[in-house]
């Protein structure tokens, strides 16, 4: 049994990096299919750091998952507003936030939650 949980972290992990990879992908895409402003080149750094984040989720470091949940947080805003417009990305960023969330706070192995084994 204590194999199977960071089996299953590792899984979670690489399902993060691939939506993480994706979102990126997306908002660097969306220069093209949108009229060039401001916000448009923005959301494409925005698109940079999920891609650079996403390569950073490859490893084992926690700091990875922390920032991609940071930047997954900063348009939970927009999803309050009222005249708030959803768009794929913003759709794909709440799973990688609960998923980041999961990951972070789950215990590290099955040991350092057991009391009194020696």
């Amino acid at each position: 049994m204590p194999v199977a949980l960071p089996k299953v972290r590792e899984k979670l992990r690489l399902l993060t990096m691939i939506l993480a990879l994706v979102i990126g992908v997306l908002l660097i895409a969306a220069l093209w299919h949108n009229p060039l402003s401001e916000r448009q080149l923005t959301e494409a750094g925005r698109g940079v750091l999920f891609v650079l984040l996403g390569l950073g989720l490859m490893g084992t470091q926690r700091l990875s998952l922390v920032l991609t949940a940071l930047l997954c947080g900063t348009t939970l805003p927009e999803w309050l507003a009222v005249d708030s417009r959803s768009t794929l990305t913003h759709w794909l960023e709440l799973p990688t936030l609960l998923l980041c969330m999961g990951i972070l706070l789950a215990p590290a192995d099955l040991q350092s939650t057991k009391v009194g084994n020696l």
